[in-house]
């Protein structure tokens, strides 16, 4: 007698975790469904494929639904993030500053939605400090933006290459807000990276950085430095 209400149990259970189950791939199904465009056009920028302004501009303002969507599934949060910022390097400010602004605050409401969902994600915090200096570069929080990215991935080469780039962009109070970060970055670049990358990073260095770069160079030594010297081939 007491086997049939366990296994009726049993199977309201394998009802409910079955119905759930269906739930959740019946969301994923619709997220997919309703970014699949978002994510065609990310992809074509991506591999540096031809869009027109129109068509991205079209699929940058579609990343909305995302963020109103609360969608927080890795491939369509970057496939926005990738819009969105591909939509702001295509304005200039001095021509359409409105068009601009409007790119600026719609890729910093998407990163800050992209880091809501990937909090660990150094690539986000780096994007992030890089159009929050592009819109009013306050030493303080971009700095903070860039902490959190090296401390996140402090020997991705790849990581600390890019991370340069925005480096060398940044204003002198920005630099020394964030020296602690700045420091690792080079340190390891220089000690550990790959020469012919490293060189081909570091063959500009604006003024503002270039004080920071010499003394992390000769604190180093000769012995840390020397392979930098070496030619590479192409």
């Amino acid at each position: 007698m007491p086997r049939g209400p366990f296994v009726s149990v049993t199977r309201i259970v394998f009802l409910v975790v079955t119905a759930v189950f269906a739930v959740l791939a019946g969301r994923e199904l619709y997220a997919s469904i309703r970014t699949a465009s978002i994510s065609i056009v990310a992809e074509r920028l991506e591999h540096g494929e031809t869009v027109t302004d129109d068509v991205a501009a079209k699929y940058a303002a579609r990343t909305i639904d995302i963020v109103d969507g609360h969608y927080c599934r890795s491939d369509i949060v970057a496939a926005g993030v990738t819009l969105v910022l591909a939509q702001l390097d295509r304005q200039n400010v001095n021509v359409n500053y409105d068009a601009w602004a409007a790119a600026a605050s719609s890729a910093r409401h998407y990163m800050q939605h992209a880091l809501s969902c990937m909090p660990t994600n150094s690539n986000f915090w780096l994007r992030l400090a890089a159009v929050q200096s592009v819109i009013a570069e306050d030493p303080l929080s971009v700095a903070e933006m860039m902490k959190r990215s090296v401390a996140l991935a402090p020997h991705d080469e790849s990581m600390i290459l890019t991370r340069f780039y925005f480096w060398n962009d940044f204003t002198t109070a920005t630099l020394s807000t964030a020296k602690a970060a700045l420091d690792s970055d080079l340190v390891t670049m220089l000690k550990l990276g790959d020469r012919c990358r490293g060189n081909a990073t570091i063959k500009e260095i604006s003024p503002q950085l270039r004080p920071i770069f010499d003394r992390t160079w000769a604190g180093l030594g000769d012995g840390a430095t020397a392979r930098f010297r070496q030619r590479c081939s192409k």
